[in-house]
Parts: C-alpha cells; sequence; structure tokens
C-alpha cells in the first residue's frame, strides 16, 4: 500500500511540474506592445492635425511636421545632413523617436495615392519585440495598422529609396525583420 500511495504522489507531482512548466514572462511583449499602439495613434493624430491645418499628404513627412510645429519638443527627430544643395527630397528621409522608446518611424506620402501615407516601422534596436520579430511585426502591423488606422500592412517593407523617381519604400526584407510598412490612407 506504501507503494502504491509514493506512486501515485510521484505522478501527480511529475504531472504537476510538468504542466506548469517555466512559460516566458508575456508582460514585458504586452507593455511593448501597448507602447506601439500608443505610437501608431499618435503619429495618425499628428498626421490628421497636420492635414487639418492646411498641409498636403504629398509631402508630408517628420521634417514637415516638425517645421509646422506638429511634433512634441521631447521626441527625438533625425534629419540626414544634406551634403550637396542640389539632394532631392532629404527631408523624407527624416526619423522620429519617441521618448523612452527605441522604435523608430519615417514617415513619406504615398506616391501611388496622394489621399494616404506610408509609415516605416522600425523595431530593429527593441530587443524585447525584436526577440518575437515574426510575432510583433504580425501582430502591430494587423491590430494597429490594419485594424485601428483601417490601413494596408506590407510586412517585407524595409528600406527607403532615396532614388529620383522611385521614392518609396522597398519590399525587401522578410515578415521577422523587426522592420514592415503601414499604409495609411485618409
Amino acid at each position: 500500500m506504501p507503494y502504491l500511495v509514493s506512486s501515485i504522489i510521484a505522478v501527480v507531482s511529475a504531472m504537476v511540474i510538468m504542466f506548469t512548466r517555466y512559460e516566458a514572462d508575456d508582460s514585458t511583449i504586452t507593455a511593448e506592445l501597448d507602447r506601439m499602439k500608443s505610437m501608431f495613434v499618435t503619429v495618425d493624430g499628428f498626421v490628421n492635425t497636420y492635414v487639418e491645418s492646411g498641409g498636403n499628404l504629398t509631402s508630408v513627412n517628420f521634417e514637415e511636421l516638425y517645421n509646422a510645429g506638429i511634433l512634441l519638443g521631447n521626441m527625438k527627430r533625425t534629419s540626414p545632413a544634406a551634403t550637396t544643395d542640389n539632394v532631392k527630397n532629404d527631408a523624407k528621409k527624416s526619423t522620429l523617436t519617441f521618448p523612452g522608446s527605441t522604435v523608430v518611424w519615417q514617415l513619406i506620402p504615398n506616391k501611388d495615392d496622394s489621399s494616404s501615407y506610408k509609415v516605416l516601422v522600425d523595431m530593429t534596436k527593441n530587443s524585447t519585440l525584436l526577440a518575437k520579430g515574426t510575432f510583433a511585426e504580425s501582430f502591430s502591423g494587423r491590430e494597429y495598422c490594419e485594424k485601428i488606422l483601417f490601413g494596408t500592412f506590407q510586412t517585407k517593407g524595409k528600406t527607403y529609396d532615396a532614388t529620383v523617381g522611385s521614392e518609396d519604400f522597398k519590399e525587401d526584407g522578410t515578415n521577422k525583420d523587426g522592420l514592415f510598412v503601414c499604409i495609411v490612407y485618409k
């Protein structure tokens, strides 16, 4: 009888250990994804403010939003320095980083549709999001780009092509590289 009781206890203990094995804490990625949601909404809000104040989507980018006084002062905006006076569309290379975040945003007009804009989301410097790159890209693109902003999600968007006439995001990435493009229609 003691053998039977100890065997049952051992089996139950093993099952408890097996069913409650350690899972990675998902609260960190959940928090980062919530921050992504607020950043998506904020970028779209900046564009809405720009358009409502007379701006045109055919020239929208973070440099233009900064010059119009729309961006908040504590945001890190980078604008590449022009090497020559004849560099065209340099402002389209400007990026934005929110305070306390490592996600980099790049905003350009959609050359195929003047009633929309494109935003490249670069999560490569955020180790939490990049650790689950496929999930983070897919979730952000589907839930925030498509469902909240009613946009189009391009999972393979990766780099900006500054070639005159081609100024657009190239689809030369993968669905897990931490980079994607969202096209938002107004």
